[in-house]
């Protein structure tokens, strides 16, 4: 075989390899991007905020509890529950009801928690809205709050955190490789 052909095929080869290489390192290389970004939508519109929701109820609620414990019963005390509930409970409880029915798919799982989570508001916040539209009182119980709810989010954005992290603290490739 001639010398010029031979080199031709080698040459080709090289050339074709170089591609396969270059190839698969950019397919790395979105993929990775891909997946940071994908992990950053989950921390910044779904476990973040659906943390500081669920920690604001429970802090309210606190404070809700120590304030309710210092007046005695009567109209004093039912405007108090009002306020609360209008002003900070029922809304928080239902944000993160609505985070949890609209942004479930940038959840990492699906913690059981959470389900009860979604019963509990639904069924807490309709009882409520009747005795205050109606004044009608009611002695149904509903679920009470799920206790795991803020260490099932907790737990899962620290996770999340730590892969960003990791993520980043890996080196990356040279701005050549970078797909544009």
């Amino acid at each position: 075989m001639n010398a010029t052909v031979v080199a031709a095929i080698i040459g080709a080869g090289v050339a074709t390899l170089g591609w396969i290489v270059a190839f698969f390192q950019q397919q790395w290389i979105k993929q990775r991007a891909e997946k940071e970004a994908f992990m950053r939508r989950q921390l910044e519109e779904f476990y973040a905020p659906l943390l500081a929701l669920v920690q604001q109820k429970i802090y309210v609620q606190q404070v809700q509890d120590a304030r309710m414990a210092t007046i005695p019963g009567g109209e004093e005390w039912m405007k108090t529950l009002r306020f609360f509930e209008d002003t900070f409970t029922v809304p928080a409880m239902q944000s993160i009801a609505q985070l949890l029915r609209t942004k479930s798919y940038l959840a990492a799982d699906w913690p059981p928690s959470f389900d009860l989570y979604l019963e509990h508001e639904a069924k807490s916040v309709a009882l409520y809205q009747l005795w205050r539209n109606t004044d009608i009182p009611g002695e149904v119980r509903t679920i009470p709050w799920p206790e795991s709810l803020e260490e099932d989010v907790k737990s899962r954005k620290s996770a999340l955190d730590e892969q960003l992290r990791e993520l980043y603290r890996r080196p990356r490739r040279k701005q050549a490789l970078r797909v544009r």
